[in-house]
């Protein structure tokens, strides 16, 4: 994502290539900081078996992210977005509902990691919401939409690999609302690249 703002920050490698260059003469590079101006917003599917073996690449991508920018906001769900997500892991403390999220900042860039698949009447159903005690006034598919709309920015970055995505109905479901990326350095590559299209 491009870096805004003043060069404040000294890169200790082109520091060095740059000294190394010029002979032995100091030549100190400063770069921007990426954080300064970007805000982001992650939703990451964390619940279920078939995120298991995608552990450890969000582990990466999440502590990564985190290191990055200035303002991030990491939220949790389970298989698909519905009335609201979690700022705590277990999904349990603290929520915040899906609407909330139309007063944030429009260029704040929201980025939806998980493998979307899931039964289609969770995605498509009213009351496809599989938390006990939870009853939907809207489909996921229409919260989906809403985020979309909300943030002109976003992106999802789904950990299969995308030659399996036309196997899982939902997963080409999400594609149609969501761009889709798959969650490899290609993916990363082409999905920030997305993130910073101006619309």
């Amino acid at each position: 994502m491009i870096p805004h703002g003043p060069r404040d920050v000294v890169n200790v490698d082109k520091t060095i290539t740059e000294t190394m260059r010029s002979g032995g003469e100091i030549s100190i590079v400063f770069d921007r900081r990426l954080a300064d101006r970007l805000k982001v917003v992650l939703m990451i599917d964390n619940g279920g078996w078939s995120m298991d073996p995608y552990i450890e690449i969000v582990q990466t991508l999440f502590n990564y992210a985190r290191s990055q920018f200035k303002d991030l906001r990491i939220y949790y769900f389970h298989n698909t977005l519905y009335g609201r997500v979690w700022s705590d892991p277990q999904r349990h403390l603290k929520p915040e509902a899906i609407e909330e999220f139309a007063r944030r900042d429009p260029d704040t860039r929201l980025i939806v990691v998980g493998d979307a698949a899931m039964a289609p009447y969770e995605l498509m159903g009213t009351n496809g919401a599989i938390y006990v005690g939870q009853q939907e006034s809207r489909s996921s598919e229409e919260r989906l939409k809403f985020l979309v709309r909300t943030f002109r920015h976003a992106v999802w970055l789904n950990p299969q690999a995308e030659s399996t995505w036309g196997f899982t109905w939902t997963i080409e479901a999400i594609g149609k609302i969501f761009p889709m990326f798959e969650l490899t350095l290609d993916g990363l590559e082409k999905a920030v690249q997305h993130l910073m299209r101006r619309h």
